[in-house]
Formats: C-alpha cells, structure tokens, sequence
C-alpha cells in the first residue's frame, strides 16, 4: 500500500510540473522578427523546433504554441498552405468573430498564421458554456449540413431529433452563427462534428467556444481530400 501511495504521489507531483511549465510564458527566445526573415520551410521548422513548443501535429500542418495567448501554425506542403489560406480569409469577415478563432499575424503566401491559443474543449464544457449538449448540436450541425446540401455526393440521411430543440438551437447567438457560417460558406460539416476542432478563449472574463481549425473549407476538401 505505501509503496502504492508514493507512486501516486510521484504522478502527481509530475502531472503539476507538467501542468506548470506548460501554463508558463513559452519561450522567451522566440522572436517573430527573426522568423520573418527565414526563407525556407527547413529553416522555418528548424528555429521552431528550436524555439517553441511543438503541440500538434497533422499531413498538413504542424502547431507551435508561442506564448499563453498565440499559436503558430506552419504549413507542411500544398494543403497546409491552402487551409491557412482559408483561416486568414475567414478571419477578416467581422461577422464570424464570434465563432472562429482570431488571427493575429501571417504571412503573405499563407506560410504560417499566427493565431488564437485556445484551451481545450471537453463535451462537458460546451454545455457549460452554450447550455446545449454537445450530441444534439452534433445532429444539429449534421442536420442542417443534409438540408444545405454542401457536398451533393454525401447520401447521409437526417437524424431523429425534437423539432422544439432544433429551434430553440437556431435561437442560441453560437450555434445560429455556427449554422449560417456552414450555410453561407458551404463548410463541410464533418470535422465541426468533433470536440477537438473547438476550443475555449476568454473575452470580456467570460469563456466562448470557437472553432480552431476552419482550413478545410469545400474547395481545399475537393482538391486535397476527396
């Protein structure tokens, strides 16, 4: 049993380290200047490495985090310049401030974007924050995919849900914003149907939700992954 008590002990003190340098300022040797100089993706990848802390990783793109407000996001080949493309699009349009993270800096030909830290979403937390299960506006969102026909080819059918549900959804400021976002940019309704492409930032001291990962719109979905 003490032998049992300290191995727990010890995973806890690691699991506050951890928890500790990863809510520390990172890193004070980053310098964004000096990034904008590098000319190729080696170059880019390696002062980053070198410099910040690397937290994900896709066939894409690779995220840094910079400090506890900003993350960069460095395009790995065509599709990872094609997304941060359609991030920094999208970023501009005022009206989906309250759903997508923002962007702060990028570079002219969509190299990298420099965007939004946000902390991880859990189901749980979404209906906290929104007061909707995460399920429902999962059907919700897939629903109203079906019905604005975004991808002709998907053959998915509608999902049984309260019709009395469905409209108190398009009553609620996120997920009304979250269905004319899809509607009015033909946004594929796959990944926005995954916790992990939500995040949770803070305005004004209050949490919102917002979209983290908004790069694969209908034109990158058709040229790179149909």
């Amino acid at each position: 049993m003490k032998k049992f008590i300290k191995q727990k002990l010890n995973e806890s003190l690691v699991f506050e380290l951890i928890e500790t340098m990863l809510d520390e300022d990172y890193p004070t040797s980053w310098n964004i200047e000096e990034f904008k100089k590098l000319t190729s993706f080696n170059a880019r990848i390696k002062y980053c490495e070198e410099h910040l802390q690397r937290i994900s990783s896709g066939s894409s793109r690779i995220v840094y985090k910079i400090d506890n407000e900003k993350v960069l996001k460095l395009a790995k080949n065509k599709k990872g310049l094609a997304q941060n493309e359609v991030e920094i699009e999208y970023s501009k349009e005022p009206h989906l401030d309250d759903v997508l993270a923002k962007i702060y800096e990028y570079e002219e030909n969509n190299l990298w974007v420099e965007m939004e830290l946000a902390k991880k979403m859990r189901v749980a937390d979404f209906e906290r924050i929104i007061g909707f299960k995460f399920k429902d506006y999962v059907i919700g969102v897939h629903n109203y995919g079906v019905d604005a026909n975004i991808n002709p080819r998907d053959r998915s059918s509608k999902y049984d849900i309260d019709e009395e549900l469905t409209e108190a959804m398009w009553d609620d400021e996120f997920i009304c914003g979250m269905f004319q976002y899809i509607g009015n940019y033909g946004i594929p309704v796959g990944d926005l149907k995954r916790s992990n492409t939500y995040g949770i930032v803070k305005g004004d001291g209050e949490e919102r939700i917002v979209v983290i990962d908004y790069g694969l719109s209908s034109d990158v979905y058709t040229s790179y992954y149909s």
